[in-house]
């Protein structure tokens, strides 16, 4: 295969995947500047009709200039060992940040046990757990995966003459 399709494509590849997971870290940071994380239990009302769609554009545009800014800084490695550890870190290190800012939209007024009841409190607290479960373990591991992985690419490349 032409070595220049396989450096577009794998750049072009990685920049989709990076500028779509860091669609999840630039989702829950503008829900909290555009103040649509309201309290649990509280009925949605927006200040303006049109805030969920502009967060919504703001939030695609800026995941676009992500995926082409990174897909644009890999096209510019010359090896392609190189070039998939710088992509594999960087998308490792964008599903760590996802995991990191869906932090941003819990409420943490429900783990407390004082103003619920103690079933209330259980419900929560299984709840929690389940989300780490499901959501939380496999971007941590994916996430770590990536992150080491693409780093002992970059030093194996390094390391050759």
């Amino acid at each position: 295969m032409n070595p220049t399709l396989i450096k577009w494509m794998t750049s072009v590849v990685f920049g989709l995947l990076v500028g779509r997971a860091a669609f999840g870290v630039v989702n829950p940071i503008l829900i909290v500047l555009f103040g649509l994380n309201h309290p649990a239990g509280q009925p949605y009302v927006a200040d303006a009709p049109d805030v969920l769609d502009r967060m919504l554009i703001t939030g695609t545009i800026i995941s676009a200039l992500i995926t082409i800014g990174v897909a644009a800084a890999l096209l510019r490695i010359a090896d392609n060992r190189g070039r998939a550890g710088w992509g594999c870190v960087l998308l490792g290190v964008t599903l760590l940040l996802t995991l990191a800012a869906s932090v941003l939209t819990m409420n943490p007024s429900l783990q407390d046990a004082a103003t619920a009841g103690a079933q209330a409190a259980n419900d929560t607290k299984t709840a929690l757990f389940f989300w780490v479960l499901i959501f939380g373990l496999p971007y941590l591991g994916g996430g770590l995966l990536l992150t080491i992985g693409g780093t002992v690419l970059i030093r194996k490349r390094r390391a050759l003459p």
